[in-house]
């Protein structure tokens, strides 16, 4: 959506850094929560929450400046979207009284002109999931699979697939680390998880040439980070590369030691080698030298 909205107006976006969190929170009917946001420019006076509604477009819930009252769009009251303009920067949004209509995504806006669309910059982001009151938050089953034999073959590249599922609430981020190093470039992540009756699935590939996935010393992670109650849990899956017809991890190692102790050994000849000809050379020279005397 907000790429949409970025597309329809070019300047938006430029400006101010616009930080919001949570990124992801859940709330049960009848609760409340808080979601809060800060720009760092001082010349953006004005300051807005906007809502967006499940497959709708961007609708502006409230917008505040420095010096006025807040003004809220029909529809919207403060006795629901309570907002706190605390100084220039800091802007708080209190959702009471939660209801499953509530349920959306949320952002943050700052621009330095009265309810204008140009010049506006955004925040990230923060979905709402209202929960059920019996629902119970599921955190999600991840597994990796191995790349296919065919694109190997055909394409010389190699692509590794994470599948998180069954979880729920839908707050989920699956991103890849490749020896402990965060890795972006060949990823590819569903834009959306697809939901599975009661629960929802997620999955995300890393593609890499085929030559990086046959080392058996690369380790390949995928990090899944479940939000819930507040906190992230990160639940990892590795898989290491295929030695196909080369050496396993185990076997390199002791090929490598193996390696080693015959360098060893044949420096230990060398220098035997080296000692029984300098002491052929010396008696020689001796037996000369006692034969001329």
């Amino acid at each position: 959506m907000l790429a949409v909205v970025l597309a329809l107006f070019p300047g938006v976006g430029i400006g101010a850094y616009i930080a919001q969190w949570p990124e992801k929170i859940h709330q049960r009917p009848g609760g409340s929560l808080t979601i809060s946001c800060y720009q760092n420019y001082s010349k953006f006076a004005y300051m807005y929450w906007y809502q967006q509604l499940p497959r709708n477009g961007l609708k502006l819930i409230v917008s505040s400046s420095t010096w006025s009252h807040n003004y809220y769009e029909d529809g919207y009251s403060e006795a629901k979207f309570e907002v706190t303009r605390q100084n220039t920067y800091h802007f708080l949004m209190t959702i009471k009284n939660v209801t499953p209509q509530d349920e959306a995504t949320y952002f943050c806006a700052a621009n330095d002109r009265d309810r204008g669309i140009s010049g506006l910059s955004f925040g990230s982001g923060t979905k709402l999931t209202v929960m059920g009151k019996n629902d119970e938050i599921i955190p999600p089953a991840v597994a990796i699979f191995s790349p296919s034999k065919q694109e190997i073959q055909q394409k010389s590249k190699a692509t590794l697939v994470c599948l998180a599922s069954g979880f729920y609430p839908d707050h989920l981020t699956l991103g890849w680390r490749v020896n402990g190093v965060k890795r972006t470039e060949g990823v590819g992540t569903d834009e959306s998880s697809t939901q599975n009756g009661s629960t929802y699935s997620l999955t995300s590939r890393l593609r890499m040439p085929a030559w990086e996935w046959f080392n058996p010393l690369n380790r390949f992670e995928c990090v899944a980070n479940f939000f819930q109650n507040g906190t992230t849990a990160s639940i990892n899956k590795f898989i290491s590369g295929d030695a196909g017809c080369a050496l396993t991890e185990e076997s390199y190692l002791r090929y490598g030691n193996s390696l080693k102790l015959t360098y060893l050994i044949l420096c230990g000849k060398a220098l035997v080698y080296a000692v029984l000809v300098s002491g052929l050379v010396w008696t020689a020279k001796t037996g000369v030298k006692l034969s001329r005397e």
